[in-house]
């Protein structure tokens, strides 16, 4: 009995199939999979540890898969912990700016502010001379009708309020920010050093404001 020819059949099915190639991703992550396989078998051999079904996928599958969950929950505690960290920080700031605006202190502008970093500073209070010199930019922001000084806003309320208005002002303003939060929030203790970089861009802050307010008060000149 001669064999029945199927090629003309097998022809025809082949014609029909549409292989549609897996997602880039998908293989990927099958070649991780054989190579964690592999060096779990291959770590368990050097351990001389009897593990039968150690070839059996379902085995590996449901160790990896532990893996990943237990990876997964670490990864949410640290997102949470960065949230929550970031939350405590931006609370921090607002207490930074409150503070300034005590019974004390509540009169004083920008001027004002320098005097009291600048006393402060000779007794040797490098922490609070930075917070001094940080209350007179936010005072000089206000004074020049930059942007309206708030004991609440944080800094990157101000520094994304300045950028329209000017990115070298928004500049100068963020390194000031950042050199006090440093002192004030870090586990850095205030220096000297620090004190002088706080006023620096303090003045650099009052030097743009003017900038900006010479230009503004000509362009309403200009006007007709």
């Amino acid at each position: 009995m001669n064999p029945r020819d199927i090629a003309p059949e097998i022809a025809a099915v082949a014609g029909k199939y549409n292989y549609k190639k897996p997602p880039e991703l998908l293989l990927i992550l099958q070649q991780w999979i054989d190579k964690a396989q592999s060096w779990l078998a291959d770590f368990l051999a050097a351990l001389h540890l009897q593990a039968p079904g150690i070839a059996d996928t379902s085995i590996v599958g449901n160790v990896l898969q532990v893996l990943v969950i237990a990876v997964g929950a670490l990864c949410l505690c640290a997102i949470v912990w960065v949230a929550l960290r970031r939350m405590s920080q931006l609370r921090a700031q607002s207490e930074l700016a409150k503070r300034g605006q005590t019974s004390t202190y509540k009169l004083l502008d920008a001027a004002g502010w320098k005097v009291e970093a600048s006393r402060l500073a000779a007794k040797g209070d490098w922490r609070e001379a930075c917070r001094a010199a940080y209350m007179a930019a936010l005072r000089a922001l206000h004074e020049n009708g930059i942007t309206e000084f708030a004991p609440t806003r944080t800094n990157y309320e101000y520094w994304y309020v300045l950028s329209p208005r000017s990115e070298k002002l928004a500049k100068e303003f963020r390194t000031l920010a950042n050199q006090v939060e440093l002192v004030w929030f870090g586990n850095k203790a205030a220096a000297e050093s620090d004190y002088e970089v706080c006023n620096v861009q303090m003045n650099k802050v009052e030097q743009e404001c003017a900038v900006l307010r010479e230009t503004k008060a000509k362009e309403i000149a200009s006007k007709p």
